[in-house]
This record gives structure tokens, C-alpha cells and sequence, in this order.
């Protein structure tokens, strides 16, 4: 028998750091947080990886991600900057704004970082639930939501 479930508490970008892992594992195994979303270009990434494989019952999916909003922590891509010319600034790192995305976004190498991205997941063996988008990024274009949906 599966249990309801009549309020969905969501934590995403875990594996951006060490602090937003571990809130996030401490809700989860307290039962305040029931569902997470993994950022798989992130830092803290891996560790966060670790977690939900130790814990395989827990609800979590992929932050799919094309942005890196702060100054100081920029993101880079799961694929090599030279293939995704759109969606990296000269340092090879996202773009901190949606907008730019919207403006100079190639489809085409959209769905080859996600790819790489929802690949790295299911190569370290984790179970996901979902695919969400951070900063809401993919809705910012028609064409771009279609590709997520598919």
C-alpha cells in the first residue's frame, strides 16, 4: 500500500553546497522535507549523490540547470564549454540570468547538457522521481519548454 501524499515540502538545488545538502538531508530523514531536486553541475553534487543512494526510499529527481546566479560561485556546464558555445560566457561558466538563456539559448545544445546532465544521474545508479528547471529557465521560451516536456 503507497501512502498519500497531501503536502509536498520541495527543497531544490541541493549539491550547490555543503550547507544546502545537509538541510536538506536533515529534513528529509526527519520527514519535514519530502521531496529534492539534485543540481548535477554543482559542487556538492556528488556528496548529495551518496545520500540518495544510502537512502534510495526518499523522493528526489534533477534540478535540471542552465544558470549560475551567483558572482562568486559560478557553474559550469556537465559538458565540455566548447559544444555549448550558447549557453557559456567567456570563462566557460553559465550565464547568471535566465534572460541571456532566452536570447541566445541553441535548442540543440539545451538538449545536449540536459542529456549529459539526466545521464550522469542514471550512470551513478540513482532512482529518480522528476525533472524540474532551476530559476525557471525553460520557461522563458515556447521552444524550450516544448523540449523539456518531451
Amino acid at each position: 500500500m503507497t501512502k498519500k501524499k497531501y503536502l509536498i515540502i520541495h527543497a531544490d538545488d541541493v549539491g550547490m553546497s555543503w550547507a544546502e545538502n545537509h538541510a536538506t538531508q536533515s529534513g528529509m530523514l526527519k520527514g519535514i522535507i519530502t521531496s529534492t531536486s539534485l543540481m548535477v553541475p554543482c559542487p556538492w553534487f556528488f556528496e548529495m549523490t551518496q545520500f540518495c543512494l544510502d537512502n534510495p526510499d526518499l523522493d528526489y529527481g534533477i534540478h535540471l540547470t542552465l544558470t549560475g546566479e551567483w558572482k562568486t560561485y559560478p557553474f559550469k556546464p556537465c559538458l565540455e564549454a566548447n559544444r555549448i558555445h550558447s549557453l557559456v560566457d567567456s570563462r566557460g561558466c553559465f550565464y547568471p540570468k535566465k534572460e541571456t538563456v532566452r536570447d541566445q539559448a541553441s535548442i540543440n545544445e539545451v538538449y545536449l547538457e540536459h542529456k549529459r546532465q539526466i545521464q550522469i544521474v542514471l550512470d551513478m545508479g540513482l532512482q529518480t522521481s522528476h525533472l524540474d528547471f532551476h530559476m525557471y529557465t525553460l520557461g522563458v521560451r515556447q521552444d524550450l519548454l516544448e523540449l523539456f516536456q518531451q
